[in-house]
């Protein structure tokens, strides 16, 4: 068992959290383990009577690819993705779900409708990261379970100790905002109703070669197409076509004049034409209603998805790199099915063929937003050493933390208190009622970050934070303020938690994590970043260098397939970035002790970087083998200060954008449009004017350490999409 401070304190957070949640109680125990009672003859029998017809393949079809338009580009999605959504959203109707919804989720043994295959003992299968030997001497790919008793004779599932490791945690990236529907449905009712009133002020829909959406409209007398790509309006959509067999359901509730309205229903104009799309309006005929049950999970057994039959018809656009030729970028056309799919065929059905379907328009969405294809690895393109800008460990822990970020989900104060409370950064004791597990407010804060409580019950006590409101809000006292107001309630044995008066919930400002969402593993599973650590110490260790790309990642060489090039790639996975911010944070350098499992045992080890001095000095990366000048002369001076509350001091942090990359070279393509001749050419431009935009930002505290986060992220998106628009 993990006997570290850290370790002990991710469990202490665990334990709090189950008495904060805003959204409703879990049961203790729940967060990580299944329960006996999810065997296959409690849940529901189907909901379909006999004889009724099934929903139509093309709504399916198009369910699928709205799914993977909201999925976003680096999360592929599997069987347990669409079980996890359909469950979140109440399409699953499986009270005794095994896994919790606001904790991180196993992949497991699924049959072919999605349900989990259990044991003998009635616990779910975790499917093993890797075969793996069992107690019993035989080696198989599932993570063994025992049944325990946990509570006034109750029994749980859980992993046989020593085997936690090798559960495979699911990725739900983007799809994390599932959760919010959980507390807070009108936040999908609204996306719904915007997207009709989209739909119905469209000239023409049709839809692009990953089936998504896309809506013509005229702007200025011309006439404009636009795909619907925002993740939450994909969602919606999909929420409509499983639940009502078409796009249409309830808009939010609203407060007007300081009363309650009941929701509307909002439906496809019927004037409208829609075409071959018309099913997305008036669903199958001879059915009512979306998906049927199979023993409570959504019945997708008239999905058949032939990749070849729906793809090989579908046209994409992208520029092609040409290395023999003049004009190195060409716009070029070609079928999805051989220039996405390489003509690799696929034939599925049910809940295997339905997810293959989503995760193919996802990879489609991914080609088209790629727009280049086959570049060549170029040299990685460095930050130059740093003469007096970022030098020290926090410096550095602010860019690993932005580089862990997502490049569409910028950082904020709200998410890096979020971050630095799971990760046990911040040594606090709740005093109001938030959640760990499920989707956080952006609140009112001070300038430490901190957030600043208001006393709502008149006792002189400040008890409840101020959520920020998306827009001004009339209060129930008549005035208009930026915030929600609060109250308190009771809910378990006499204790009190806050939260937003009823009628008001549809104004909260949720936190959106994008890849940071996967910080959330630590609290269930809090040697996921004792191994990324130790793996990501062990490659720069085994390297031939270490230097910072423009962006202020972190970037290991290896030897080139000629044996003698040197070859940089930078370490640009989320949970290594984070692993490496947290070191930093805890340390002041990348030195201490973590547990990792071997062969089923816990292990600690002493990690360190022992790259010879020379080569960290001559990149300015010294302090990752021995902190800042601070820590060098006094070892009980490094890594984090704290507030007197517990928070991290960020106090002495200063950011001045100008100072990290002004003076630095960034590569890129442009497109020409009046070039008749190529239409792109290679371009360099300053950094800090052509992608931050000379933005002269020069602060302190929390704020900064943010924007340097965000400088490294925007640095990032910029770097990756490769091909920019023309400069006005």
């Amino acid at each position: 068992m993990k006997s570290t401070t850290t370790t002990l304190r991710m469990r202490s957070l665990v334990r709090k959290s189950l008495t904060l949640l805003a959204g409703g109680l879990l049961v203790a125990g729940s967060l990580t383990a299944c329960f006996l009672e999810t065997s296959s003859s409690h849940r529901s029998a189907s909901s379909d009577l006999p004889g009724a017809v099934p929903v139509s393949a093309q709504v399916l079809d198009s369910a699928a690819s709205f799914l993977g338009a909201a999925t976003g580009k680096e999360s592929p999605l599997i069987i347990d993705n669409v079980v996890f959504v359909n469950s979140a959203l109440g399409i699953n109707d499986v009270p005794d779900d095994p896994m919790n919804l606001y904790g991180d989720l196993w992949v497991l043994v699924r049959d072919d409708y999605g349900a989990p295959v259990l044991d003998a003992n009635g616990c779910v299968q975790p499917v093993a990261s890797e075969p793996i030997e069992w107690p019993d001497g035989i080696v198989r790919d599932t993570v063994p379970m025992v049944l325990e008793e946990f509570m006034d004779g109750q029994f749980k599932c859980t992993v046989v100790a020593g085997f936690e490791e090798f559960t495979i945690e699911l990725e739900i990236g983007r799809l994390n905002m599932v959760r919010t529907l959980a507390r807070n449905p009108d936040v999908f009712g609204r996306a719904l109703e915007e997207v009709i009133s989209n739909i119905n002020a469209a000239l023409e829909v049709r839809s692009d070669p990953a089936g998504r959406l896309v809506l013509v409209t005229e702007q200025d007398g011309e006439l404009v197409e636009a795909s619907v790509d925002a993740p939450r309006d994909n969602l919606a959509m999909y929420m409509a076509l499983m639940k009502e067999g078409r796009i249409a359901g309830y808009g939010p509730a609203r407060r007007v004049d300081g009363v309650q309205m009941p929701p509307q229903w909002l439906e496809i104009s019927p004037t409208l034409d829609l075409g071959e799309l018309a099913y997305l309006r008036d669903g199958t005929p001879g059915r009512e209603g979306g998906v049927g049950l199979i023993n409570g999970y959504a019945d997708l057994s008239g999905t058949v998805h032939n990749r070849q039959e729906d793809y090989q018809t579908q046209r994409v656009s992208y520029v092609q790199y040409v290395a023999d030729s003049d004009c190195h970028y060409q716009d070029m056309e070609g079928d999805v099915w051989t220039r996405v799919f390489a003509e690799e065929p696929y034939y599925g059905e049910n809940i295997a063929g339905f997810t293959t379907h989503a995760d193919d328009a996802r990879r489609t969405i991914v080609f088209m937003h790629d727009v280049i294809q086959d570049e060549p690895e170029t040299e990685l393109a460095t930050l130059p050493t740093p003469a007096g800008g970022r030098i020290g460990p926090m410096e550095a822990a602010a860019s690993f933390l932005g580089a862990a970020s997502n490049k569409g989900v910028p950082l904020t104060v709200d998410g890096l208190v979020f971050v630095n409370t799971v990760l046990g950064l911040n040594d606090v004791d709740f005093t109001y009622a938030g959640e760990i597990y499920g989707d956080l407010w952006a609140l009112v804060r001070n300038a430490d970050g901190e957030p600043i409580l208001v006393d709502v019950n008149d006792d002189g006590v400040p008890d409840c934070p101020q959520p920020i409101a998306s827009e001004p809000v009339e209060w129930p006292d008549g005035i208009v303020r930026d915030t929600l107001p609060m109250v308190l309630e009771e809910y378990m044995d006499g204790e009190l938690k806050c939260t937003v008066v009823l009628g008001y919930e549809d104004y909260v400002v949720e936190l959106e994590l994008g890849r940071l969402n996967g910080v959330r593993v630590s609290l269930t599973n809090p040697g996921m970043l004792d191994r990324a650590l130790y793996d990501v110490v062990n490659t720069i260790n085994a390297s031939q260098g270490v230097k910072l790309d423009l962006a202020g990642r972190l970037a290991y060489g290896v030897l080139g397939e000629d044996g003698s090039t040197v070859v940089y790639k930078t370490i640009d996975s989320p949970r290594a970035g984070v692993s490496l911010y947290w070191a930093l944070m805890r340390w002041g350098k990348v030195e201490g002790t973590v547990e990792v499992m071997e062969d089923g045992v816990w292990v600690t080890k002493d990690i360190a970087i022992t790259l010879d001095d020379s080569v960290l000095d001559a990149e300015g990366l010294g302090y990752l083998k021995h902190g800042s000048d601070e820590c060098v002369a006094d070892p009980a001076n490094c890594g984090i200060k704290r507030l007197p509350s517990g928070y991290v001091d960020y106090r002495t942090f200063t950011h001045r954008s100008q100072d990290d990359f002004a003076g630095v070279e960034v590569a890129f393509v442009e497109r020409t449009p009046d070039d008749l001749m190529c239409g792109y050419a290679d371009r360099t431009a300053d950094l800090w004017e052509r992608v931050l935009a000379g933005d002269a930002y020069d602060g302190a505290n929390i704020e900064a350490f943010v924007k340097q986060a965000e400088d490294t992220r925007n640095i990032i998106r910029f770097v990756h999409t490769v091909i920019q628009d023309p400069v006005p």
